[in-house]
Protein backbone atom coordinates (compact mmCIF):
# COMPACT_ATOMS: atom_id res chain seq x y z
CA UNK A 1 0.00 0.00 0.00
CA UNK A 2 1.24 3.42 -0.78
CA UNK A 3 2.59 5.65 2.47
CA UNK A 4 0.63 8.39 1.35
CA UNK A 5 -2.55 6.30 1.54
CA UNK A 6 -1.75 4.98 4.94
CA UNK A 7 -0.84 8.67 6.21
CA UNK A 8 -3.87 10.23 4.65
CA UNK A 9 -5.74 7.46 6.42
CA UNK A 10 -4.45 7.89 9.76
CA UNK A 11 -4.51 11.65 9.51
CA UNK A 12 -8.99 10.85 8.52
CA UNK A 13 -8.96 8.30 11.54
CA UNK A 14 -7.50 11.00 14.16
CA UNK A 15 -9.24 13.94 12.71
CA UNK A 16 -12.92 11.20 12.72
CA UNK A 17 -11.63 10.49 16.68
CA UNK A 18 -11.30 14.00 17.44
CA UNK A 19 -14.46 15.12 15.84
CA UNK A 20 -16.16 12.46 17.78
CA UNK A 21 -14.66 13.46 21.21
CA UNK A 22 -15.73 16.85 20.99
CA UNK A 23 -19.56 16.43 20.16
CA UNK A 24 -19.13 14.02 22.96
CA UNK A 25 -17.66 16.37 25.31
CA UNK A 26 -20.28 19.37 24.03
CA UNK A 27 -23.45 17.44 23.75
CA UNK A 28 -22.92 13.96 25.43
CA UNK A 29 -20.83 14.10 28.47
CA UNK A 30 -22.85 14.02 32.41
CA UNK A 31 -21.89 17.74 32.51
CA UNK A 32 -22.34 19.05 28.92
CA UNK A 33 -25.35 21.31 30.33
CA UNK A 34 -23.44 23.17 33.05
CA UNK A 35 -22.13 27.18 32.07
CA UNK A 36 -18.82 27.97 30.52
CA UNK A 37 -17.01 28.30 27.83
CA UNK A 38 -17.32 26.18 24.91
CA UNK A 39 -14.20 25.92 23.83
CA UNK A 40 -13.54 24.83 27.63
CA UNK A 41 -15.52 22.14 27.72
CA UNK A 42 -14.71 20.90 24.42
CA UNK A 43 -10.29 20.69 25.26
CA UNK A 44 -7.90 20.93 27.74
CA UNK A 45 -6.56 23.20 25.73
CA UNK A 46 -8.07 26.25 26.86
CA UNK A 47 -6.61 25.48 30.34
CA UNK A 48 -3.43 24.55 29.00
CA UNK A 49 -2.97 28.22 27.56
CA UNK A 50 -3.44 29.83 30.66
CA UNK A 51 -1.56 27.73 33.12
CA UNK A 52 1.14 26.99 30.59
CA UNK A 53 1.67 29.67 28.04
CA UNK A 54 0.70 32.11 30.41
CA UNK A 55 1.93 31.04 33.36
CA UNK A 56 -0.36 30.14 36.27
CA UNK A 57 -2.82 32.35 35.10
CA UNK A 58 -5.80 29.96 35.24
CA UNK A 59 -6.96 30.77 38.91
CA UNK A 60 -8.08 34.37 37.66
CA UNK A 61 -9.61 33.43 34.59
CA UNK A 62 -11.52 31.00 36.74
CA UNK A 63 -12.63 33.73 38.63
CA UNK A 64 -13.60 35.81 35.88
CA UNK A 65 -15.88 33.24 34.41
CA UNK A 66 -17.63 32.90 37.49
CA UNK A 67 -18.40 36.62 37.37
CA UNK A 68 -19.97 35.94 33.78
CA UNK A 69 -21.56 32.25 34.59
CA UNK A 70 -22.29 31.94 38.11
CA UNK A 71 -21.28 29.80 41.14
CA UNK A 72 -20.99 26.86 39.06
CA UNK A 73 -18.56 26.71 36.29
CA UNK A 74 -17.54 23.90 33.72
CA UNK A 75 -13.47 24.41 33.26
CA UNK A 76 -12.40 21.83 31.16
CA UNK A 77 -13.34 18.41 29.66
CA UNK A 78 -14.12 16.79 33.09
CA UNK A 79 -13.85 19.14 36.10
CA UNK A 80 -16.41 21.93 37.53
CA UNK A 81 -15.74 24.61 39.59
CA UNK A 82 -17.66 25.88 42.57
CA UNK A 83 -17.24 29.44 44.12
CA UNK A 84 -19.98 28.73 46.44
CA UNK A 85 -18.17 28.88 49.92
CA UNK A 86 -20.91 26.61 51.41
CA UNK A 87 -20.12 23.52 49.21
CA UNK A 88 -16.09 23.34 51.00
CA UNK A 89 -18.49 21.18 53.57
CA UNK A 90 -20.08 19.22 51.13
CA UNK A 91 -17.66 18.29 48.51
CA UNK A 92 -14.03 18.53 50.73
CA UNK A 93 -15.96 16.15 53.18
CA UNK A 94 -14.59 13.43 55.34
CA UNK A 95 -14.41 10.51 53.43
CA UNK A 96 -16.33 7.17 54.61
CA UNK A 97 -17.22 3.84 53.03
CA UNK A 98 -20.94 5.16 52.55
CA UNK A 99 -20.14 8.90 51.24
CA UNK A 100 -16.35 8.18 49.49
CA UNK A 101 -14.55 10.88 48.23
CA UNK A 102 -11.91 10.00 45.82
CA UNK A 103 -9.16 12.09 43.55
CA UNK A 104 -9.53 12.45 40.06
CA UNK A 105 -6.75 10.74 38.77
CA UNK A 106 -5.68 13.31 35.72
CA UNK A 107 -4.76 15.38 38.61
CA UNK A 108 -3.13 13.31 40.82
CA UNK A 109 -0.77 11.58 37.90
CA UNK A 110 0.61 15.19 37.90
CA UNK A 111 1.82 15.27 41.38
CA UNK A 112 4.44 13.16 40.37
CA UNK A 113 4.73 10.80 42.81
CA UNK A 114 1.78 8.45 42.49
CA UNK A 115 2.92 6.28 45.24
CA UNK A 116 2.59 8.50 47.32
CA UNK A 117 -0.34 9.66 50.12
CA UNK A 118 -1.45 12.34 47.69
CA UNK A 119 -1.29 10.51 44.78
CA UNK A 120 -3.76 8.13 46.25
CA UNK A 121 -7.13 8.05 43.79
CA UNK A 122 -9.29 5.52 45.43
CA UNK A 123 -11.26 6.11 48.92
CA UNK A 124 -9.96 2.85 50.31
CA UNK A 125 -6.25 2.97 49.28
CA UNK A 126 -5.71 6.67 50.53
CA UNK A 127 -7.45 5.43 53.88
CA UNK A 128 -4.92 2.88 54.69
CA UNK A 129 -2.25 5.12 53.67
CA UNK A 130 -3.01 8.07 55.82
CA UNK A 131 -4.52 6.17 58.79
CA UNK A 132 -0.96 4.98 59.18
CA UNK A 133 0.55 8.74 58.89
CA UNK A 134 -2.10 10.17 61.07
CA UNK A 135 -0.73 9.05 64.50
CA UNK A 136 2.83 10.40 63.46
CA UNK A 137 1.05 14.03 63.06
CA UNK A 138 -0.82 14.24 66.30
CA UNK A 139 -0.92 17.01 68.39
CA UNK A 140 0.41 14.73 71.01
CA UNK A 141 3.53 13.55 69.02
CA UNK A 142 4.35 17.07 67.80
CA UNK A 143 4.66 18.07 71.21
CA UNK A 144 7.72 15.61 71.53
CA UNK A 145 9.31 17.35 69.10
CA UNK A 146 9.07 21.45 70.77
CA UNK A 147 12.63 20.88 71.96
CA UNK A 148 13.91 20.53 68.61
CA UNK A 149 11.68 23.51 67.02
CA UNK A 150 12.87 25.46 70.05
CA UNK A 151 16.76 24.82 69.68
CA UNK A 152 15.71 25.65 65.53
CA UNK A 153 14.87 28.97 66.97
CA UNK A 154 17.42 30.16 68.75
CA UNK A 155 19.76 28.86 66.00
CA UNK A 156 18.21 31.11 63.46
CA UNK A 157 18.16 34.55 65.90
CA UNK A 158 21.48 33.65 66.28
CA UNK A 159 22.12 33.37 62.14
CA UNK A 160 20.37 36.61 62.09
CA UNK A 161 22.61 38.39 64.37
CA UNK A 162 25.74 36.78 62.58
CA UNK A 163 24.13 38.27 59.10
CA UNK A 164 24.09 41.62 60.81
CA UNK A 165 27.65 41.29 61.72
CA UNK A 166 28.75 40.47 58.70
CA UNK A 167 26.17 43.15 56.77
CA UNK A 168 24.76 40.30 54.94
CA UNK A 169 21.27 40.65 53.09
CA UNK A 170 19.33 38.35 54.35
CA UNK A 171 16.41 36.42 51.97
CA UNK A 172 13.74 35.57 55.15
CA UNK A 173 12.66 32.93 52.35
CA UNK A 174 15.90 31.11 52.14
CA UNK A 175 16.14 31.57 55.94
CA UNK A 176 12.47 30.35 56.95
CA UNK A 177 12.61 27.49 54.10
CA UNK A 178 15.89 26.16 56.11
CA UNK A 179 14.29 26.40 59.21
CA UNK A 180 11.42 24.21 58.24
CA UNK A 181 13.35 21.75 56.50
CA UNK A 182 15.63 21.26 59.27
CA UNK A 183 12.35 20.47 61.67
CA UNK A 184 10.30 18.01 59.04
CA UNK A 185 13.79 16.21 58.52
CA UNK A 186 14.46 15.36 61.99
CA UNK A 187 11.03 14.83 62.43
CA UNK A 188 11.05 12.11 59.81
CA UNK A 189 14.44 10.85 59.72
CA UNK A 190 16.15 12.04 63.07
CA UNK A 191 19.10 13.71 61.12
CA UNK A 192 18.99 17.37 59.76
CA UNK A 193 20.87 18.71 56.80
CA UNK A 194 21.53 21.99 59.23
CA UNK A 195 20.90 24.21 56.37
CA UNK A 196 20.26 26.72 59.29
CA UNK A 197 24.27 26.75 59.55
CA UNK A 198 24.84 26.85 56.36
CA UNK A 199 25.88 29.71 54.34
CA UNK A 200 23.35 31.84 52.63
CA UNK A 201 21.28 29.19 54.48
CA UNK A 202 22.03 26.49 51.82
CA UNK A 203 19.12 27.44 49.35
CA UNK A 204 19.98 24.41 46.89
CA UNK A 205 16.66 22.14 48.44
CA UNK A 206 14.60 25.15 49.15
CA UNK A 207 15.26 25.50 44.67
CA UNK A 208 15.22 22.24 43.57
CA UNK A 209 11.87 21.20 45.30
CA UNK A 210 10.56 24.70 44.64
CA UNK A 211 11.15 23.82 40.65
CA UNK A 212 9.81 20.94 40.93
CA UNK A 213 6.82 22.59 41.92
CA UNK A 214 6.72 24.84 39.03
CA UNK A 215 6.54 21.65 36.73
CA UNK A 216 2.99 19.86 38.02
CA UNK A 217 0.55 21.75 35.92
CA UNK A 218 3.00 20.39 32.50
CA UNK A 219 2.78 17.22 33.95
CA UNK A 220 -0.97 17.01 34.89
CA UNK A 221 -1.69 18.16 30.89
CA UNK A 222 1.12 15.52 29.87
CA UNK A 223 1.19 12.83 32.18
CA UNK A 224 3.64 11.02 30.00
CA UNK A 225 6.31 13.43 31.14
CA UNK A 226 5.93 11.33 34.71
CA UNK A 227 5.90 8.16 32.79
CA UNK A 228 8.75 8.66 30.76
CA UNK A 229 11.20 10.48 33.85
CA UNK A 230 10.33 7.33 36.13
CA UNK A 231 11.48 5.07 33.45
CA UNK A 232 14.39 6.63 32.43
CA UNK A 233 17.67 5.43 33.82
CA UNK A 234 18.76 8.40 36.21
CA UNK A 235 22.53 9.00 34.35
CA UNK A 236 20.27 10.09 31.39
CA UNK A 237 17.52 11.53 32.86
CA UNK A 238 20.22 14.41 34.98
CA UNK A 239 21.33 15.80 32.05
CA UNK A 240 17.83 16.33 30.52
CA UNK A 241 17.49 19.87 31.97
CA UNK A 242 16.96 21.83 35.19
CA UNK A 243 13.55 21.03 35.62
CA UNK A 244 13.72 17.40 35.27
CA UNK A 245 17.20 16.72 36.93
CA UNK A 246 15.23 18.71 39.73
CA UNK A 247 12.84 15.54 40.00
CA UNK A 248 15.52 13.03 39.68
CA UNK A 249 17.35 14.29 42.76
CA UNK A 250 14.54 14.56 45.00
CA UNK A 251 13.32 10.82 44.14
CA UNK A 252 16.93 9.70 44.99
CA UNK A 253 17.45 11.80 47.92
CA UNK A 254 14.03 10.34 48.91
CA UNK A 255 15.21 6.69 48.21
CA UNK A 256 18.56 7.17 50.07
CA UNK A 257 16.76 8.63 53.07
CA UNK A 258 14.38 5.38 53.24
CA UNK A 259 16.97 3.46 52.79
CA UNK A 260 19.39 4.79 55.50
CA UNK A 261 16.41 4.02 57.88
CA UNK A 262 16.22 0.31 56.78
CA UNK A 263 20.03 -0.10 57.66
CA UNK A 264 19.30 1.07 60.74
CA UNK A 265 16.37 -1.52 61.24
CA UNK A 266 18.98 -4.46 60.19
CA UNK A 267 21.59 -3.65 62.13
CA UNK A 268 18.78 -2.78 65.49
CA UNK A 269 21.01 0.82 65.65
CA UNK A 270 17.13 2.15 66.08
CA UNK A 271 16.28 3.33 70.03
CA UNK A 272 13.66 4.95 71.38
CA UNK A 273 14.80 8.96 70.52
CA UNK A 274 15.19 7.80 66.88
CA UNK A 275 12.00 5.59 65.90
CA UNK A 276 11.24 8.12 63.74
CA UNK A 277 7.86 7.65 60.89
CA UNK A 278 9.94 6.15 58.54
CA UNK A 279 11.21 3.58 61.51
CA UNK A 280 7.63 2.97 62.60
CA UNK A 281 5.86 2.51 59.14
CA UNK A 282 8.77 -0.03 58.46
CA UNK A 283 8.13 -2.05 61.51
CA UNK A 284 4.52 -1.89 61.33
CA UNK A 285 1.67 -4.10 60.19
CA UNK A 286 1.39 -2.67 56.79
CA UNK A 287 1.21 -4.95 53.65
CA UNK A 288 4.94 -5.49 52.01
CA UNK A 289 4.20 -3.22 49.07
CA UNK A 290 3.47 -0.47 50.87
CA UNK A 291 6.45 -0.22 52.71
CA UNK A 292 8.21 -0.72 49.76
CA UNK A 293 11.45 1.35 49.30
CA UNK A 294 9.90 2.89 46.11
CA UNK A 295 6.98 3.83 47.60
CA UNK A 296 8.09 5.58 51.24
CA UNK A 297 10.24 7.66 49.13
CA UNK A 298 7.54 9.23 47.83
CA UNK A 299 5.90 9.84 50.54
CA UNK A 300 9.29 11.38 52.05
CA UNK A 301 9.64 13.08 48.74
CA UNK A 302 5.83 14.75 50.09
CA UNK A 303 6.32 14.96 53.67
CA UNK A 304 9.94 16.94 53.37
CA UNK A 305 8.97 19.09 50.19
CA UNK A 306 5.35 20.48 51.20
CA UNK A 307 6.49 20.55 54.86
CA UNK A 308 9.41 22.95 53.89
CA UNK A 309 7.91 25.04 51.64
CA UNK A 310 4.23 25.56 52.75
CA UNK A 311 5.21 26.36 56.04
CA UNK A 312 8.38 28.92 55.13
CA UNK A 313 6.12 31.11 52.75
CA UNK A 314 3.45 31.95 55.43
CA UNK A 315 6.05 32.56 57.51
CA UNK A 316 7.93 34.99 55.08
CA UNK A 317 4.62 36.64 54.61
CA UNK A 318 3.61 36.99 57.89
CA UNK A 319 7.64 38.79 58.53
CA UNK A 320 6.80 40.80 55.62
CA UNK A 321 3.83 42.67 56.59
CA UNK A 322 4.76 42.90 60.41
CA UNK A 323 8.13 44.89 58.90
CA UNK A 324 6.02 46.59 56.26
CA UNK A 325 3.33 47.94 59.20
CA UNK A 326 4.69 49.41 62.47
CA UNK A 327 1.34 49.30 63.69
CA UNK A 328 0.86 45.92 63.22
CA UNK A 329 4.34 44.53 64.85
CA UNK A 330 4.01 47.12 68.07
CA UNK A 331 0.35 45.61 69.00
CA UNK A 332 2.14 41.83 68.13
CA UNK A 333 5.04 43.02 70.48
CA UNK A 334 2.98 44.92 72.89
CA UNK A 335 1.34 40.91 73.40
CA UNK A 336 4.23 39.30 73.74
CA UNK A 337 5.79 41.39 76.00
CA UNK A 338 2.38 41.60 78.30
CA UNK A 339 2.48 37.49 78.65
CA UNK A 340 6.13 37.01 79.55
CA UNK A 341 5.51 39.49 81.78
CA UNK A 342 3.02 37.09 83.24
CA UNK A 343 4.68 34.23 82.89
CA UNK A 344 7.99 35.04 84.17
CA UNK A 345 9.98 34.05 81.40
CA UNK A 346 10.10 32.62 78.54
CA UNK A 347 6.35 31.54 76.53
CA UNK A 348 6.11 28.02 75.67
CA UNK A 349 3.91 26.74 72.82
CA UNK A 350 0.71 26.54 75.07
CA UNK A 351 1.32 30.15 76.17
CA UNK A 352 1.31 31.71 72.64
CA UNK A 353 -1.80 29.42 71.54
CA UNK A 354 -3.32 31.56 73.87
CA UNK A 355 -2.77 34.83 72.65
CA UNK A 356 -5.59 36.26 70.51
CA UNK A 357 -3.57 38.91 68.78
CA UNK A 358 -0.83 36.87 67.76
CA UNK A 359 -2.75 33.96 66.37
CA UNK A 360 -4.93 36.74 64.24
CA UNK A 361 -1.58 37.55 62.89
CA UNK A 362 -0.69 33.72 61.77
CA UNK A 363 -4.38 32.97 60.41
CA UNK A 364 -4.20 36.35 58.08
CA UNK A 365 -0.33 34.97 57.37
CA UNK A 366 -1.84 31.80 56.35
CA UNK A 367 -4.96 33.21 54.81
CA UNK A 368 -2.31 35.14 52.30
CA UNK A 369 0.46 32.46 52.31
CA UNK A 370 -2.52 30.11 51.02
CA UNK A 371 -0.66 26.64 51.30
CA UNK A 372 -1.06 25.06 47.87
CA UNK A 373 -2.63 26.85 45.22
CA UNK A 374 -2.96 24.38 42.92
CA UNK A 375 -6.56 22.99 42.30
CA UNK A 376 -7.16 19.35 43.81
CA UNK A 377 -10.38 18.21 42.53
CA UNK A 378 -12.47 15.50 44.86
CA UNK A 379 -15.18 13.06 43.27
CA UNK A 380 -18.03 11.98 44.79
CA UNK A 381 -18.31 8.39 43.12
CA UNK A 382 -21.75 7.27 44.84
CA UNK A 383 -24.15 10.14 45.45
CA UNK A 384 -25.68 13.43 42.98
CA UNK A 385 -24.45 16.38 44.73
CA UNK A 386 -26.90 19.88 45.18
CA UNK A 387 -24.70 23.24 44.91
CA UNK A 388 -27.75 25.99 44.62
CA UNK A 389 -30.04 24.96 41.62
CA UNK A 390 -27.61 22.46 39.92
CA UNK A 391 -27.44 19.01 40.65
CA UNK A 392 -24.08 17.54 39.92
CA UNK A 393 -23.74 14.12 38.49
CA UNK A 394 -22.35 11.21 40.46
CA UNK A 395 -18.04 10.80 39.06
CA UNK A 396 -18.13 14.32 38.37
CA UNK A 397 -14.67 15.89 39.70
CA UNK A 398 -15.42 19.23 41.20
CA UNK A 399 -12.53 21.84 42.56
CA UNK A 400 -12.49 24.57 44.84
CA UNK A 401 -9.69 27.30 45.13
CA UNK A 402 -7.98 28.44 48.22
CA UNK A 403 -7.05 31.46 46.77
CA UNK A 404 -10.14 32.38 45.28
CA UNK A 405 -11.84 31.49 48.86
CA UNK A 406 -9.39 33.39 50.95
CA UNK A 407 -10.10 36.89 48.16
CA UNK A 408 -14.13 36.57 48.09
CA UNK A 409 -15.03 39.89 49.42
CA UNK A 410 -18.17 38.75 50.94
CA UNK A 411 -15.76 36.78 53.43
CA UNK A 412 -12.63 38.85 53.60
CA UNK A 413 -13.61 42.41 53.33
CA UNK A 414 -10.44 44.35 51.45
CA UNK A 415 -9.22 40.52 51.12
CA UNK A 416 -5.43 42.04 49.60
CA UNK A 417 -4.68 43.72 53.46
CA UNK A 418 -2.82 42.13 56.10
CA UNK A 419 -5.39 42.54 58.55
CA UNK A 420 -5.43 40.45 61.86
CA UNK A 421 -8.55 42.33 63.06
CA UNK A 422 -10.77 40.86 60.87
CA UNK A 423 -9.93 37.62 63.07
CA UNK A 424 -10.77 39.12 66.47
CA UNK A 425 -14.79 39.48 67.91
CA UNK A 426 -17.41 37.88 67.62
CA UNK A 427 -16.66 37.70 63.91
CA UNK A 428 -14.03 35.08 64.38
CA UNK A 429 -15.39 31.71 64.40
CA UNK A 430 -17.51 32.33 61.50
CA UNK A 431 -14.20 33.17 59.30
CA UNK A 432 -12.28 29.78 60.67
CA UNK A 433 -14.57 27.49 57.95
CA UNK A 434 -13.23 29.43 55.14
CA UNK A 435 -9.72 29.54 56.15
CA UNK A 436 -8.90 26.82 54.18
CA UNK A 437 -4.84 26.69 53.66
CA UNK A 438 -4.84 23.05 54.52
CA UNK A 439 -7.82 22.10 52.65
CA UNK A 440 -10.36 20.25 54.42
CA UNK A 441 -12.08 16.66 54.87
CA UNK A 442 -9.92 13.84 55.08
CA UNK A 443 -7.47 14.90 52.53
CA UNK A 444 -6.68 17.78 54.83
CA UNK A 445 -2.71 18.60 55.55
CA UNK A 446 -1.57 15.68 57.41
CA UNK A 447 1.11 17.94 58.89
CA UNK A 448 -0.87 20.79 59.81
CA UNK A 449 -0.32 20.51 63.73
CA UNK A 450 3.60 20.79 63.30
CA UNK A 451 2.87 23.68 60.99
CA UNK A 452 1.12 25.67 63.47
CA UNK A 453 3.50 24.94 66.23
CA UNK A 454 6.22 26.05 63.27
CA UNK A 455 4.13 29.89 62.82
CA UNK A 456 4.01 30.24 66.79
CA UNK A 457 7.43 29.33 68.20
CA UNK A 458 8.91 30.85 64.60
CA UNK A 459 7.09 34.03 64.37
CA UNK A 460 7.76 34.69 68.66
CA UNK A 461 11.12 33.90 68.48
CA UNK A 462 11.89 36.32 65.66
CA UNK A 463 9.80 39.18 67.02
CA UNK A 464 11.12 38.71 70.27
CA UNK A 465 14.41 39.64 69.63
CA UNK A 466 14.23 41.79 66.63
CA UNK A 467 11.60 45.06 66.01
CA UNK A 468 12.02 47.44 62.73
CA UNK A 469 13.30 50.85 62.21
CA UNK A 470 10.47 52.54 64.24
CA UNK A 471 9.23 49.59 66.52
CA UNK A 472 11.66 48.40 68.92
CA UNK A 473 12.22 47.64 72.60
CA UNK A 474 15.14 47.74 74.91
CA UNK A 475 15.27 43.97 75.24
CA UNK A 476 15.46 43.73 71.38
CA UNK A 477 19.03 42.47 69.69
CA UNK A 478 18.82 44.29 66.93
CA UNK A 479 16.13 45.53 64.30
CA UNK A 480 15.14 44.13 60.71
CA UNK A 481 14.43 46.55 57.70
CA UNK A 482 13.34 45.57 54.67
CA UNK A 483 15.64 45.91 51.70
CA UNK A 484 14.59 46.69 47.93
CA UNK A 485 10.96 44.66 48.97
CA UNK A 486 7.67 45.55 48.48
CA UNK A 487 4.06 44.08 48.68
CA UNK A 488 4.41 42.64 45.16
CA UNK A 489 7.10 40.15 46.73
CA UNK A 490 4.38 38.50 48.99
CA UNK A 491 1.27 39.03 46.44
CA UNK A 492 -0.11 35.97 44.46
CA UNK A 493 0.50 36.52 40.51
CA UNK A 494 1.22 33.27 39.63
CA UNK A 495 -0.50 29.87 40.40
CA UNK A 496 2.50 27.27 39.81
CA UNK A 497 1.77 24.86 42.95
CA UNK A 498 3.38 27.10 45.24
CA UNK A 499 1.83 31.01 45.07
CA UNK A 500 4.31 32.89 42.82
CA UNK A 501 4.89 36.53 43.45
CA UNK A 502 5.75 39.15 40.68
CA UNK A 503 8.48 38.15 37.94
CA UNK A 504 11.58 39.29 38.31
CA UNK A 505 10.90 39.26 42.35
CA UNK A 506 14.17 38.33 44.46
CA UNK A 507 11.89 37.40 47.51
CA UNK A 508 11.59 39.66 50.98
CA UNK A 509 14.98 40.29 52.25
CA UNK A 510 16.39 42.44 54.83
CA UNK A 511 19.06 44.20 56.51
CA UNK A 512 19.98 42.93 59.83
Amino acid sequence: MDIYVVLVSLLGAWLLYLLFLTYHRLFLSPISHFPGPKLAAASFWYEFYYDIILGGKYFRKIKSLHEEYGPVVRINPGELHVADLAFWDIMYTASTNSNRRDKWSWQAKGLGIPLATVGAVGHALHRGRRSALNPFFSMQNVRTLLPVLEERVQVLVQRLAQSGEQSEIVSMEYAFSAFSNDVVMQYCFNRMDHHLEAPGFDPVYHDTSFTVGTMIALMTHFNWIVTIMRALPECIALKLGDKISAQVKLRREGTNQIEDVRRQIDAKQESKGNRTIFHRLLQSELPEAEKATSRLAEEAVLLVGAGTHTTSWCLTVIAFHLLWNSALLRKLKDELNTARSKAGGALSLSDLERLPYFTAVLKEGLRLGYGATMRSARIAPDASLKCGDWIIPPGTPVSMSIPLTHHDESIFPNSDTFDPERWLGDNANHLDRYLVSFSKGSRSCVGMNLAWAELYLCTAGVFSHYGSRDVQDSSDVGFLELFETDVGDVALVSDKFFPVAKEGSKGVRVKV
